[in-house]
């Protein structure tokens, strides 16, 4: 029938079902439809917003601080969810712990995500026995002399923070639910109730009974800094490492080498390529392998947006490569990987068939290769030459890319078929991730 409000007419539980799948801002918007609305709803678990004090730009803020106070404090009941992306100025810092102490003080929290989006807002964290997923990004994080931990926190999310080692070493060890865990520290601060003059430890000690993927950053505020002393559970293991002097890529480099015997029975290993330089600057004696080998990973995976390999970062590869005698499949995601050669900046010319890799001998099956320019390929035609030549039972290497250029160059394709191949059963496919569904 027509102008018959079939909506309205649902159980009041149904049209809260229907409001939590709105964005925050748009379901306190539905008061103003009629009196039968204008409460609904207070009675959501979940909350998501943004809230913009520092920019003109305010389109999708919820509105001015205050304001969000009192949405916050009409919510009926628990809060479940919250997630809250802010740009505070300073005069309005203040108003991040105000909302946080509100949603703290209605308990049930289970899963809390905050995003300052600028300088560290200051932020005190109380002991919430729920809280099941905790995200925090751009935040100087405290807590109190009296913190117990997260007896049900299963992740832990530290992006840019800034956070004492005592801290965070709280955090963790309060936690024993724990099964990801990524730390990528902005400062390491030293805890406000340190007596004066009293050396702190500067090591965070994992103890994880069921860690299961961790992600880490090495910068230079915090290398080294972190040991794993029991994670029998972890299986996937994310490196990152920034550096931004030749004495700090020599450091963290060092560090990462001190780090490879704590992930050593990992299945699946992510770093970004630029480890590999960091490690070139340590030593210019390349080992043959790692301290430690990797007998159970399985997957090798390389990021970089943009990454030139010289000799001595390719030797820090074939050592990786060395030490992971199961290896199964390797990933390359980049937009361009170059091969330089250090006198005369022309091509690498490994395409030779070499021996020593257990992996590319037996087990190495499938390489993926992520670029966003077709182009480019012929940048990374080095790799792809070193790996056809050398493992002999690789089935297929996998080309996805992303871009307007819709035939392949010729003589690519020309290049790839002259390429020897140890495995007579490789292929090379490649697709166009625009065309995919």
């Amino acid at each position: 029938m027509a102008g018959v409000d079939r909506i309205s007419a649902l159980p009041e539980e149904m049209k809260v079902s229907i409001l939590s799948y709105l964005p925050t801002t748009d379901a306190v918007r539905t008061s103003a439809l009629s009196r039968s609305w204008r409460h609904l709803w207070t009675f959501l678990t979940g909350l998501h917003a943004y809230l913009d004090l520092y920019s003109r730009h305010r389109r999708h803020s919820i509105g001015s601080a205050e304001s969000f106070s009192h949405i916050l404090s009409s919510f009926r009941g628990p809060i479940h969810h919250f997630s809250l992306r802010c740009f505070l100025d300073d005069s309005k810092h203040s108003y991040l712990q105000r909302f946080l102490d509100i949603i703290f003080q209605k308990g049930g929290l289970w899963a809390l995500s905050v995003d300052s989006m600028h300088l560290p807002v200051p932020v005190q964290l109380p002991s919430l026995r729920s809280l099941k997923d905790l995200h925090l990004e751009w935040v100087d994080i405290s807590l109190p002399s009296d913190f117990h931990g997260f007896e049900q926190l299963i992740n832990l999310n530290l992006h840019y923070v800034c956070i004492s080692h005592r801290d965070v070493q709280l955090l963790i060890d309060g936690s024993k639910k724990l099964m990801s865990i990524e730390l990528s520290i902005q400062h390491f601060k030293s805890p406000e109730d340190a007596a004066a003059g009293e050396e702190q430890s500067s090591l965070v000690c994992l103890n994880c009974p069921l860690l299961n993927c961790l992600r880490f950053e090495f910068k230079e505020e915090n290398q080294a800094k972190l040991r794993i002393v029991s994670s029998p559970c972890l299986e996937i293991a994310h490196i990152t490492m920034i550096p931004s002097s030749v004495e700090w890529t020599v450091r963290l480099g060092a560090a990462t080498l001190n780090f490879m015997p704590d992930i050593a029975h990992i299945s699946h290993l992510t770093l970004n390529i630029e480890v590999f330089e960091c490690l070139a600057f340590v030593d210019e004696e390349v080992p043959h392998t790692l301290p430690v080998h990797f007998r159970q990973l399985r997957c090798l995976k390389l990021i970089d947006p943009m990454f030139y390999m010289n000799e001595g970062t390719f030797k820090w590869f074939c050592c990786f490569l060395r030490s992971m005698p199961f290896l199964e499949n390797l990933e390359l995601q980049c937009v361009c990987l170059l091969g330089l050669d250090e006198e005369d900046g022309g091509p690498f010319e490994y395409k030779k068939k070499e021996d020593g890799y257990l992996c590319l001998d037996q087990t190495l099956r499938r390489v993926t290769i992520f670029t966003r320019k077709l182009r480019d390929l012929q940048d990374l035609m080095w790799m792809i030459h070193f790996i056809l030549l050398n493992a002999n039972v690789l089935e297929l290497i996998e080309i996805t890319y992303s871009n307007d250029i819709k035939k392949i160059k010729p003589r690519i394709l020309e290049e790839l078929c002259e390429i020897d191949k140890a495995s007579a059963d490789a292929h090379v496919v490649f697709v166009d991730i625009n065309d995919m569904s």
